[in-house]
C-alpha cells in the first residue's frame, strides 16, 4: 500500500503510485480566471452515446492500451481514443443549517477505472492515509472554501461539480493520449451548465435569466472552464454524458451505483480539518 502524501509543495508525480493532497494555498494557482463579460468562453460539449440504452460500463469497457498507459481505463468501445469518468456528490442538510446550527456537510467522488484487484472499494485519501488498489473509485469531503478561499456552504450541486474538478486534474489525461474526456452525471445542472449555460451566465454578468438572482458557485464554475482550457489547449476536448433519471444507462449501472454511494459516504465522514481548505488531489501512477 502507497502513502497519500500531503504536500507542502507543488506536485511532482513520481514513480511509486498513490494519491498526492496539495493545499490550494501551498502551491501556485493553476486554473482559474475570472470570467468577466467580455470573456471568451469555450464550452465543453455534449456527448451523445452510440447506443442509448447501454450502461456506461458496457459503452466504455475496462480495459488497458499499454502505448498510452500502464493502468487500465473506461475506454469507449466505439472510439479507443475517448475515456469515461463518472462524477457523483452528495450532501447532508443540502444547503440549511438544522435547529442546532450544524451546518451541511458534503461529499464528492469519481470514479475512473472500475474495480481494482480485490473487487469494488473506494479510496478516501483524506481519511485512509493510505491508497490501496481496490478500485478506481475515490471519495473526498467537499471543502470548506473555494478554490480563492471563499467561505462557502455545501450544497448537492455544489459537491458535483467539485467532484468534475477533482476528476478533470486527477490525471494528466493529455499526456496519456487521451482525445476526449467524457463526464457521466446525472444533473443537468452540470452536464448543461458546462455545455450552454455557461457563455450565457458570463455575457450576463453571473446573473440568472430575468434577474431572478446571482448564479450560484461562481468560483468553481471558473475553476472548470480553467482546467477545460488547460485540457483543450493540449489537445483533449471534454464532453458530458447526461444520463436521464429511470434510464436503463443508469439505473442499471453498478458503476453509477458505487460511484453515488462514494458521495454519500464522503458526506458522512467525520469533521476533519484537511478539509477546510480547498485541496488538489493528484493521482500518481494510478
Amino acid at each position: 500500500m502507497d502513502q497519500v502524501v500531503k504536500s507542502e509543495h507543488p506536485i511532482v508525480c513520481g514513480k511509486s503510485g498513490g494519491i498526492v493532497l496539495v493545499a490550494e494555498t501551498r502551491q501556485t494557482p493553476r486554473y482559474r480566471r475570472r470570467l468577466t463579460q467580455r470573456a471568451h468562453v469555450r464550452p465543453a460539449t455534449i456527448f451523445v452515446p452510440q447506443n442509448p440504452h447501454e450502461t456506461p460500463e458496457h459503452h466504455f469497457p475496462l480495459q488497458t492500451i499499454t502505448a498510452r498507459s500502464t493502468q487500465s481505463r473506461l475506454i469507449n468501445r466505439y472510439d479507443s481514443r475517448e475515456i469515461l469518468i463518472l462524477v457523483d456528490g452528495s450532501c447532508i442538510n443540502n444547503g440549511n443549517r438544522t435547529e442546532l446550527g450544524i451546518s451541511p456537510s458534503g461529499g464528492c467522488s469519481f470514479t475512473y477505472k472500475g474495480a481494482g484487484r480485490h473487487g469494488p472499494g473506494t479510496a478516501h485519501p483524506f481519511r485512509d492515509g493510505v491508497y490501496n488498489d481496490d478500485g478506481g473509485t475515490v471519495g473526498f469531503p467537499l471543502e470548506k472554501s473555494g478554490p480563492g478561499g471563499e467561505a462557502c456552504d455545501a450544497t448537492s450541486n455544489r459537491a458535483k461539480l467539485r467532484a468534475v474538478i477533482a476528476a478533470l486534474e486527477f490525471r494528466a489525461w493529455q499526456e496519456e493520449g487521451w482525445r476526449r474526456i467524457v463526464i457521466a452525471t446525472d444533473l443537468e445542472y452540470i452536464a448543461f451548465g458546462a455545455t450552454r449555460w455557461l457563455p450565457k451566465w458570463v455575457r450576463r454578468r453571473w446573473r440568472l435569466a430575468h434577474k431572478a438572482g446571482r448564479v450560484a458557485n461562481r468560483d468553481l464554475w471558473e475553476e472548470l472552464n480553467g482546467v477545460i482550457e488547460s485540457l483543450q489547449g493540449r489537445g483533449t476536448s471534454v464532453a458530458f454524458w447526461l444520463l436521464p433519471p429511470g434510464g436503463v444507462a443508469k439505473s442499471h449501472s453498478a458503476l453509477v451505483r458505487d460511484t453515488k454511494d462514494a458521495a454519500r459516504e464522503a458526506a458522512q465522514l467525520p469533521p476533519d480539518a484537511a478539509a477546510d481548505e480547498f485541496t488538489r488531489l493528484c493521482g500518481i501512477m494510478v
